[in-house]
């Protein structure tokens, strides 16, 4: 199959769009071989109301839905770059559209994705019941990460301790990468957390001096926890000196392990 010209846009949330500021809930492929507009959203409003600490419920699918609706009677008879550079310019609000960038498509739906999965980063879902880290493994996977990690052996600390995790990179300091269920009771998921928190504090202590080492937790909540449980969460993460995202929103470290792979190897 011959590649051919199209283009595509990232449908953008801002709760204060006077700020400038917005995150990335969706991409807008749009293709000369058929099908010939695509568009494919963020499942679940988490980023954007974390990015804004607010609470979008089934708002979040209104915005979605309406954009939708309008792309589809945009262009649902065809679309040329004119008409899509004007339906961009008259976007505005909460809602808005990212200027047109140039592609080319070999195979429209297989780009929507990668597209989607590089700029939007959502995790897609996977099957409950399997354990944190085979969820995380699962996400590297999909994010195009999991070929940069490694695997590291367990660091013995003074006292017999030893730390354990299945993934790691190099960013300057040794980070282990670990993933946590954080699913159910706040207090038993929180139980969980808690010696994560302890590893993480006496790894920093006794690697502060040479060849630094950091703990990265990955939280793995469901749909069971709200934000405020999350933030406290990272808030007391933060303070024991350990990294900490939930497996939803992983495109900061995925990020951070691109850019230092190269650096680094």
């Amino acid at each position: 199959m011959r590649e051919s010209q199209g283009y595509y846009s990232l449908v953008q949330y801002s709760e204060f769009p006077e700020r400038a500021e917005f995150v990335n809930i969706g991409v807008i492929l749009f293709a000369s071989a058929e099908p010939y507009v695509l568009a494919k959203f963020s499942q679940r409003p988490r980023r954007a109301e974390k990015a804004f600490n607010v609470h979008l419920g089934n708002h979040f699918k209104f915005l979605q839905e309406s954009m939708e609706s309008r792309i589809k009677l945009e262009f649902g008879s065809g679309w040329s770059k004119e008409r899509i550079e004007q339906f961009v310019a008259l976007r505005s609000g909460k809602v808005r559209l990212s200027p047109v960038r140039s592609i080319l498509v070999k195979n429209p739906v297989e780009l929507i994705e990668d597209l989607f999965q590089r700029l939007v980063g959502d995790v897609p879902n996977v099957r409950r019941g399997q354990r944190p880290s085979t969820k995380l493994a699962h996400a590297f996977k999909m994010c195009g990460v999991d070929k940069l990690l490694l695997k590291p052996e367990p660091v013995h600390l003074p006292g017999g301790v030893k730390i354990e995790a299945p993934f790691a990179y190099q960013n300057g300091s040794f980070n282990l990468i670990d993933a946590v269920s954080l699913a159910g009771d706040p207090d038993k998921a929180l139980n969980r957390a808690s010696p994560h928190m302890i590893e993480g504090e006496l790894l920093y202590q006794e690697t502060a001096l040479a060849n630094r080492k950091q703990l990265v937790v990955i939280g793995d909540e469901g749909d069971s926890q709200d934000s405020a449980f999350l933030d406290m969460v990272s808030a007391q993460m933060e303070r024991h000196h350990v990294r900490f995202y939930t497996i939803d929103q992983i495109e900061p470290l995925v990020r951070d392990i691109r850019e230092n792979y190269a650096i680094h190897h």
